[in-house]
């Protein structure tokens, strides 16, 4: 389905629970959780602009922009509040969207969380964008799986990198690098200490893109909230380990409502 620009998929009836994507996927990423969790909770999964079956934005791209055009999306499919769970980018638009639309936001979930990168990250990206415009996504994929996926994932789940590669490599090079560089320059620590709504990190035990020193430095930052660690997982840990994933987003999602997990 599509609400103007924006593809967007609704499963299942409850409290609303979006997902958002992070730099360089698009829904598919969340497979798991919408099939998991559709039988209990109303699940909205979507490509951001310029992602996947979403069309991209003239205007340039922002954690800003991002936020908003959530806030859409959720008018379109009547929703007044959500449950907001965001991975790597998509975790600086979860906490804008947060800051900014309080009333909308039920809880957090922040998947290798993300508020602001260090000089030395800029610098990273910075350059990864400069090498995809010279020599295209093919030319940093690789170096890419090896820093989103542990080891383990590498060498038993061929097929997942695959996939993954693929998903990658379908970008449009442009757009990726206009994405890149409004990562690099978002920054959403100004708006942490005014999130008051419930928040839960997950990192993979392996991540080196959003290591666990930075979820702990978000958790400092957000009123009461909580890290929880996923084992045999690196940062994409939604798909290295769905099952660890699902029952520790599953026990948050029931703490903040009981009454809507039913049976196991």
């Amino acid at each position: 389905m599509r609400a103007g620009a924006i593809h967007y998929e609704v499963n299942g009836t409850g409290v609303p629970v979006v997902f958002i994507h992070g730099l360089g996927g698009t829904s598919n990423i969340w497979f798991a959780q919408r099939e998991a969790l559709s039988s209990h909770f109303r699940v909205i999964v979507y490509d951001r602009s310029g992602c996947g079956l979403s069309d991209r934005r003239s205007g340039g791209y922002s954690i800003e922009g991002w936020a908003d055009e959530l806030a859409a999306l959720l008018d379109d499919v009547e929703v007044e509040a959500s449950i907001v769970v965001g991975h790597s980018l998509g975790s600086m638009v979860a906490q804008r969207f947060a800051e900014t639309y309080p009333e909308r936001t039920r809880a957090l979930v922040l998947v290798g969380g993300e508020a602001a990168l260090s000089p030395e990250d800029r610098d990273i990206l910075t350059t990864r964008a400069e090498v995809i415009e010279e020599r295209g996504l093919s030319a940093v994929v690789g170096s890419w799986l090896n820093s989103v996926l542990a080891p383990v994932t590498r060498d038993t789940n061929p097929a997942l990198a695959g996939l993954l590669r693929a998903m990658f490599l379908a970008n449009d090079v442009g757009t990726y690098v206009q994405q890149a560089m409004a990562l690099r320059d978002g920054d959403v620590r100004p708006e942490q200490g005014d999130i008051r709504c419930p928040t839960l990190l997950l990192v993979g035990d392996q991540d080196p893109v959003t290591p666990l020193a930075w979820q702990r430095a978000i958790q400092a930052a957000i009123p009461g909230s909580t890290v929880q660690v996923i084992p045999e997982s690196a940062h994409m840990p939604m798909l290295e380990s769905p099952a660890a994933f699902n029952v520790a987003l599953r026990e948050f999602l029931l703490d903040l409502d009981p009454t809507s997990g039913g049976e196991s």
